[in-house]
């Protein structure tokens, strides 16, 4: 298996200015961001599992817009979850129905969204139903995977999930093959970007991480490399030899297929990681709740044949390698309210994030802040 190479940033560079402190805790920042970086994006909803059956449903708020998730004869579809005539929400939780029916006037949609029924219609004059259908919204889905964006004119969802495909077919990962098996859920006191940061560097990895450096060689630029490509940044290293020649010590079952851990992420809030052994595809993503507060979730995509008990070593391994980062993550947000110190400095290993801080204030600058 060929590394990636190391990028020039992870070898030699000078110090670069972090973020001012204010932009992790300010809500005009964060409202900039909901309106300029995650309304313009795909969205990572959640997985196809509670959508098997027409008529199956769920609801979801992405950004500040609720959204309702169907399942209809022809297919998934996004709707705006607002009803409209007055605006109330049309459905709420998840279940399985053949019309969405708006509980406050009772106005009644099909699983497109297309208006069916409304109370007393008849006595509504020019009143064309088919002028009023929930608002639609760009929907795809990738494996077991459902995404959804709040902009009519994003580019199909394969422009932006292909290059992340091509790279996990190249080490062994086919997500088309495997199924969901897990979901942690963390409520992490820290910004998002905080979040994507800590996600986007293993400059912390060998003094925060001590299961993982054991596993995997990442005290070093080299053993960690990396690349920027845009909106992808993706990174690579390997199992130390140790677990090649004697795979009874390692955390869990590392052989099989996959070589590498792989560590991926897609602009804005969307990363994956892979790991060795059979196939297996962790999704991480994170979306803001405030400036101070992010929800996280891992989603665990295994290969139908591995066992409930490898299933379980390899998911306690890396989840105890997230509940570290939530620790570090909630240290730096307790570091940045009181803005004493107002800004930090990224060092040559962090180009990731180097690169990641300029989208969003390419982002905020479009917005004339």
């Amino acid at each position: 298996m060929t590394l990636l190479n190391v990028a020039d940033e992870a070898r030699r560079g000078e110090l670069v200015p972090s973020f001012p402190v204010s932009w992790y805790t300010d809500p005009e920042i964060l409202e900039i961001e909901r309106r300029e970086i995650f309304a313009k994006t795909w969205q990572y909803l959640g997985t196809t599992e509670s959508l098997t059956r027409t008529g199956d449903y769920l609801t979801v708020t992405v950004g500040d817009v609720p959204v309702v998730v169907t399942r209809s004869a022809e297919g998934i579809n996004a709707l705006v979850n607002v009803c409209r005539h007055r605006f109330h929400e049309v459905a709420q939780g998840s279940g399985n129905a053949r019309r969405l029916a708006c509980p406050y006037h009772a106005w009644s949609y099909d699983l497109e969204g297309n208006l069916c029924n409304a109370p007393r219609e008849t006595r509504f004059e020019n009143f064309d139903k088919s002028q009023f259908p929930l608002v639609k919204l760009p929907v795809a889905v990738w494996g077991q995977m459902v995404f959804v964006c709040l902009d009519q004119d994003v580019a199909p969802l394969q422009d932006w999930i292909g290059r992340l495909q091509d790279v996990l077919i190249d080490v062994g990962v086919d997500v088309t093959k495997l199924v969901h098996r897990k979901r942690t859920e963390m409520t992490i006191k820290g910004n998002w970007k905080v979040v994507a940061e800590n996600f986007l560097e293993c400059y912390h990895c060998a003094p925060a991480h001590p299961s993982y450096t054991k596993a995997f060689d990442v005290a070093t630029s080299e053993g960690y490399p990396f690349e920027v490509n845009q909106d992808w940044m993706t990174a690579r290293t390997l199992p130390r030899d140790v677990f090649k020649q004697e795979p009874d010590k390692a955390p869990y079952n590392m052989v099989g297929p996959v070589e590498v851990n792989q560590n991926d992420y897609l602009w804005p809030n969307f990363a994956t990681w892979t790991f060795p052994g059979e196939g297996n595809l962790l999704v991480y993503s994170f979306t803001p709740v405030s400036p101070g507060e992010t929800v996280a979730h891992f989603d665990y995509f295994l290969d139908p044949a591995m066992t409930d008990d490898a299933a379980e070593k390899l998911t306690e391994f890396v989840d105890e390698v997230g509940w570290e980062d939530v620790r570090l993550i909630e240290s730096v947000q307790r570091g940045v309210v009181g803005n004493a110190v107002p800004t930090g400095v990224l060092v040559p290993d962090e180009g990731q994030v180097v690169a990641f801080q300029k989208l969003v204030r390419d982002a905020v600058a479009r917005a004339g802040r």
